[in-house]
């Protein structure tokens, strides 16, 4: 045999032991010998516990722990004010139904930005679906009310600066719903277009986004790591998935550690000073979660006003 024959050979031979060993570490792996999987703690309005699929969730109203992930946040105050570029202004929000000078300057807004309606004095179907219609192009929640944020992208804004508390008209339209208002750290219960119940929460900074979603899950215990101490929550009402990672948003209580203590002063619940403690989560204080427990059903929805 030559010696480029001989070479081959060794060759072949090496490459059949190294095929031996991966299946052999494969047999190790399939037999259970590995290690089991470790929980990443995490931060925030997380729950951590039993395995499920990414949407799962056990069957409402059982003792089943569910998996999250913290989603995450960013701040987003800004100290700039948006200017007054019209020569005319309004002080309060406008909707179908209102008349007056400021309905007018409203109206004379919005043909001079190219959106067809008749101007006079009056809210109507015209000017209602030309508000719309410029909400949609400028990416503002669509709903045909011209509030703060509508009429400061316009330059029409003289009303308060601060943020407008929610009114029914921020209801959903389901039969029973709810509000989340992060800019005034508020939350509220509605039933047929009329609020019933109002409470203070903790959220992020920057989500939810203003919107309308619908409650998808329900579960009544879970647990959570916050800065690596085991903690427990109730209550948890999801409507919504985290931008950043996808992580389930919910309304729950607010968590508690191992030895009673919650992660938060319940009397700090709704104040500015611990708005952004939550990373995308509702927080709200434990007899509230269990209202809005019992209230809100698969289905219902949660309209997010800012």
């Amino acid at each position: 045999m030559s010696r480029s024959y001989r070479t081959l050979g060794v060759v072949l031979v090496a490459m059949l032991v190294l095929i031996g060993l991966a299946k052999l570490a494969d047999r190790d792996k399939s037999s259970g010998t590995s290690a089991p999987p470790v929980t990443q703690s995490v931060t925030g309005s997380t729950v951590t516990g039993a395995t499920v699929p990414d949407g799962g969730t056990p069957a409402p109203g059982t003792d089943g722990v569910i998996t999250d992930e913290v989603d995450g946040d960013a701040a987003t105050t800004s100290s700039t004010t948006p200017p007054i570029t019209a020569s005319c202004t309004i002080t309060t929000a406008l909707k179908v139904g209102a008349s007056g000078a400021e309905v007018q300057c409203l109206e004379t807004q919005l043909v001079a930005a190219g959106y067809a309606t008749t101007v006079d004095t009056t809210f109507d179907s015209s000017t209602d679906t030309a508000v719309r219609a410029y909400q949609a192009a400028k990416s503002l929640e669509v709903d045909g009310i011209v509030g703060r944020q509508t009429a400061q992208t316009m330059g029409i804004w003289a009303g308060p600066l601060g943020p407008l508390p929610a009114t029914d008209d921020d209801c959903p339209e389901s039969a029973h719903g709810a509000i989340v208002d992060r800019a005034n750290q508020r939350g509220a219960l509605c039933e047929n277009g009329h609020i019933t119940h109002e409470f203070p929460i903790t959220s992020a900074w920057s989500q939810p986004d203003p919107g309308t979603y619908d409650v998808y899950a329900k579960d009544l215990n879970a647990s959570s790591n916050l800065t690596g101490q085991y903690s427990t929550m109730t209550h948890f009402v999801a409507f919504t998935k985290g931008k950043y990672r996808g992580a389930r948003i919910a309304f729950h209580s607010i968590p508690k550690y191992s030895n009673g203590e919650y992660v938060q002063p319940l009397d700090s619940v709704g104040t500015e000073a611990m708005h952004g403690q939550s990373s995308g989560c509702i927080r709200v204080l434990p007899d509230d979660a269990v209202t809005i427990w019992n209230w809100l059903s698969i289905g219902d929805s949660v309209h997010v006003i800012s």
